[in-house]
């Protein structure tokens, strides 16, 4: 008896997207360099900007590394489409993978992380607030934004090696 997720797996499967991310020599390695370079954008510019809140390299004004978070969003806006085009290539992979759930879970909760940076400490910061200033919830939510997203690394080389659950 097919489940829900065997016919999703079997409809992504019989796309013209599918076949053309699986069967073209360029597409999945080209789109593998897409997803590297934008985890560089994005984890790249949050250490930054989180290793500044928690307190490194004070001699640079915290208003100064709001341009990295810039970079992590164009760099999420690249992971997410190339994200996307792997699992719409090969959802066979991906859909049964523990590994990705945990990664995309892991991603939901960076995701609100991140929503409540924006609301709580990134006004902190653009008054111009030395971090020693900031609030103590302002470290945490930057402590966990590098864990989050180590997590999502870890998690993502992870899938190729984990079978499904």
């Amino acid at each position: 008896m097919n489940t829900l997720l065997d016919r999703l797996i079997d409809t992504l499967n019989a796309t013209a997207l599918s076949g053309f991310v699986m069967d073209n020599a360029v597409v999945f390695p080209a789109l593998e360099m897409a997803h590297f370079l934008g985890l560089c954008l994005l984890f790249g510019a949050l250490l930054v900007v989180d290793l500044r809140v928690v307190g490194f390299a004070r001699a640079v004004p915290i208003a100064r590394v709001e341009i990295f978070v810039r970079f992590a969003l164009i760099g999420f806006a690249i992971n997410l489409v190339s994200g996307l085009m792997f699992v719409l290539g090969d959802s066979g992979r991906y859909l049964v993978n523990i590994a990705f759930w945990t990664k995309m879970g892991m991603i939901v909760a960076a995701g609100l992380n991140t929503a409540y940076f924006v609301r709580r400490v990134k006004p902190q910061m653009d008054a111009g607030v030395d971090s020693s200033e900031l609030t103590a919830d302002a470290r945490v939510v930057a402590w966990l934004s590098l864990a989050l997203w180590t997590g999502v690394i870890v998690l993502g080389r992870f899938i190729p090696y984990v079978e499904d659950f």
